[in-house]
């Protein structure tokens, strides 16, 4: 909603800038979003007076002007053919500003020189529409004498300052400035003054002689007019004009005009007709017949069912109801006598028509949210008001008025306690009835009067809001709703985002993909038939989204493959999500899982493994490998690890993919690590006693992992042993055939004592013995 300052403050006598009431309106209900200054770039423009007019030397189509400015006579050089000498004409001087930023600066026009520019309305940031007097080409001339030297932006009003509101659709009575300036009253606690509704019935005669109104359907809950005779349709004057160019709509005339300015001035839209084209002296409001053939005032013609309302005489449509009038009974030049209706529709209604028909209006905008029914009367009155204020007819006695269910004011009961006690505030019952007051709620003993044209209120929910707007949210205490509860996160998300954060800290980027696949992924994945089994969709976007994942690897792949073809060097990327499995005869098992996936930057298989231990650590999981075969991944590269796998990618699998480089990933069973993870961390001293170290190597066959051998050394450790490290694996001539050596570095440690040779070395032949014994290692010499 687009509404002028100087407009509001004709009903609200405020005195800020548009600055602090942007700021207080904002605050107290009614968001404003931009407020745009219409006019502000022009600046040095004034009145001019043509003194004289002569012929340029060298140009046919120029003449050269002397212009009386006020303080001094300059010449300006123009192409204009409409002057004449004694005309008050806008004058842009050395240095002026025109709309759109234009500057104005003195110079020689085919030698001759030139001190100014004089202007066209066009050149000042309006059209034709705005300001009718002007000519089509050429300089506006003012019609009467003004002062020269004056500015001329007030005196053609080409200066506002116009806010835009975000009106939400529960509030259908600040869709008009009205509305606005009732808001601005209370917002500022100054006086509110209703615009003008009194009507002198001057023509004679009774509306009944004219009009009868019947309301034939539901869709219509009021239907009020008025008529006017002796019609004289022209333009209307600039004070009209300007408000309604300002607020976004074309002037057209004054009756046009008039009907325009009600709706944007009280929010309620209206329509005028050539009464001579309504036949029998009869409006009926009734819905269209089935396939009735109907041409709207854009002169399209349009087909029309049982579910649209139209405005009808006893032979033909007019007008459909709240979107637009009629070619066959608009009022032109000619009309002597006009029918003015302001009606209430179904706003459900309205908006289906409009959206069936594919044509929504400003009308049909705000018949869609729900009008106020008593406000009928009162736009229709205010329309004939403001046609005898610009003498373009006389009013005939009388409104022809068809209200079946009249709406009457909704008492709202409430209580002291029950406001308080939603805003956490201490409001008397005195403050409380203060501010309902302020946007006339009479509020008594309780009880609540909510007028018509506040349809949001229906419960002491909406006075409290009411209060809290008003008072100021900014004032209202800090309260807890309620009883006081301690917010946490649960233990699943707690190690979720240790695991983003991990993964994150090591310089993966999280990633998100689809839940749904196309099954021809498993091809580019090499997965084996068997390992196929799929969620299937029944109704699918298509075959690339009809099933639900199994695995994380596809989006992964997709999104590194992505990344790689728009020539990223490296990239790194995980992904927590859940993957679905299918179960016979239940609903799919869905399981979250972590894919990890990079490329680039010299990352190989240990890099990866590094990424996955510093994981495990941090989720205080054990860390146990062992070589795994799968389809996808690189034979010889790869390894199970617990909840999952990890390694490198089959190289076909990154060809399908059409990623250039050696991809790293890994596939973990998050239902596993969060199952498995522990948070618990215990302090642990600094050793205060000497540790002993002692190297063994032994011959051990070459298939045997060297998990088994550090198991083995574990077992008899006791509670000297604190450390184990392997630091070299031989395979070569200095070993027999089939053997490898495997040399460890053992840590022995007491935190109670310095350990004796005895103790040391007793622990260290318990080892030995395990290991010969368990997997036939052979110490060597």
């Amino acid at each position: 909603m687009n509404a002028p300052i100087s407009w509001i403050k004709e009903y609200t006598p405020i005195s800020v800038n548009a600055k602090e009431f942007d700021a207080d309106m904002t605050m107290s209900g009614s968001k404003v979003e931009t407020v745009e200054y219409l006019g502000k770039d022009i600046s040095k423009v004034v009145v001019g007076k043509v003194l004289e007019i002569a012929k340029h030397p060298d140009a046919d189509k120029l003449v050269i002007t002397q212009i009386d400015v006020g303080s001094e006579t300059i010449q300006i050089v123009t192409g204009a053919a409409n002057l004449n000498a004694g005309d008050y004409v806008p004058v842009a001087l050395d240095g002026a500003t025109l709309a759109g930023g234009t500057k104005i600066k003195r110079g020689k026009l085919r030698g001759v020189e030139s001190n100014g520019m004089l202007c066209s309305i066009d050149e000042l940031g309006y059209t034709k529409n705005d300001y009718p007097e002007a000519p089509d080409y050429g300089i506006y001339v003012f019609a009467e004498e003004q002062k020269t030297g004056a500015d001329v932006v007030p005196i053609l009003k080409l200066y506002e300052e116009v806010v835009e509101f975000e009106i939400t659709s529960n509030r259908q009575d600040c869709f008009s400035v009205v509305g606005l300036a009732r808001e601005a009253a209370a917002t500022y606690r100054k006086p509110f003054t209703f615009p003008d509704t009194t009507v002198k019935e001057r023509a004679g005669g009774n509306v009944a002689d004219y009009i009868s109104v019947s309301i034939q359907t539901e869709n219509c809950l009021r239907y009020a007019a008025r008529v006017i005779k002796n019609v004289k349709i022209e333009p209307s004057p600039l004070w009209l004009r300007h408000r309604l160019t300002a607020s976004g709509i074309r002037p057209i005339n004054n009756i046009v005009d008039v009907t325009n300015y009600v709706m944007l001035e009280l929010g309620q839209p209206m329509h005028a007709f050539d009464i001579d084209n309504i036949a029998r002296k009869k409006i009926i409001v009734r819905q269209a017949r089935e396939d009735e053939v109907f041409v709207t005032l854009d002169e399209n013609e349009r087909k029309l069912d049982a579910s649209v309302t139209v405005i009808a005489d006893p032979e033909k449509s007019v007008a459909i109801a709240g979107v637009m009038g009629g070619e066959n009974s608009k009022v032109t030049a000619g009309a002597s006598a006009i029918l003015l209706e302001s009606a209430c529709f179904s706003g459900v209604n309205i908006r289906n028509t409009s959206k069936r028909l594919g044509l929504r209006t400003d009308a049909s905008s705000r018949y869609e949210k729900g009008l106020d029914p008593n406000l009928c009367v009162i736009a229709v009155n205010r329309a004939a008001n403001l046609i005898e204020l610009l003498g373009a007819g006389e009013v005939v006695a009388g409104v022809a008025d068809d209200y079946p269910n009249p709406k009457k004011e909704v008492a709202v009961p409430y209580t002291r306690d029950g406001i308080n006690k939603i805003l956490g505030t201490e409001f008397s019952e005195k403050e409380i009835e203060e501010y309902l007051s302020l946007v006339e709620i009479k509020a008594e003993n309780g009880v609540a009067a909510v007028p018509s044209f506040r349809q949001d209120i229906e419960r002491a929910a909406d006075l409290a809001e009411e209060v809290a707007r008003l008072y100021g949210y900014d004032k209202i205490p800090v309260t807890l709703a309620g009883e006081a509860t301690v917010g946490k996160r649960s233990q699943k998300q707690i190690i979720e985002e240790i695991i983003k954060n991990t993964l994150v800290s090591l310089g993966f980027c999280e990633a998100m993909s689809y839940s749904f696949e196309s099954p021809k992924v498993f091809e580019k994945l090499l997965f084996p038939k068997d390992d196929r089994n799929t969620v299937k969709i029944v109704n699918p976007l298509g075959e690339d989204f009809s099933i639900m994942r199994t695995t994380l690897l596809g989006g992964i792949l997709s999104s590194l493959s992505t990344n790689y073809n728009r020539r990223n060097e490296d990239a790194a990327l995980f992904e927590l999500a859940k993957t679905y499995t299918p179960r016979t005869g239940e609903l799919p098992e869905e399981r979250l899982a972590l894919a990890i996936g990079c490329y680039g930057g010299n990352a190989d298989f240990y890099t990866l493994k590094g990424v996955v231990e510093e994981l495990f650590d941090k989720l205080g999981i054990k860390t146990e490998y062992a070589a795994a075969n799968i389809a996808h991944m690189h034979p010889g590269r790869c390894a199970a690890v617990t909840g999952g796998y990890f390694g490198e990618i089959h190289p076909d699998v990154s060809k399908n993919y059409q990623i250039g480089e050696r991809v790293l990933f890994a596939h973990l069973d998050a239902e596993v690590l969060l199952s498995n993870a522990d948070l618990s961390r215990k302090y642990k001293p600094l050793p205060k006693f000497p540790a002993v170290k002692r190297d063994i190597a032994m011959l051990v066959p070459e298939d045997l992992p060297v998990a088994e051998i550090e198991q083995a050394i574990r077992e008899k450790g006791g509670k000297f042993l604190s450390e184990v490290r392997l630091f070299d694996v031989y395979k070569g001539d200095q070993v027999e055939k089939g053997m490898k050596s495997a040399a460890y570095t053992l840590v022995l440690r007491s935190d109670e004592k310095t350990l004796t040779e005895e103790e040391s070395s007793g622990t260290i032949g318990e080892i030995l013995k395990n290991l010969e014994t368990k997997i036939g290692a052979k110490l060597r010499s």
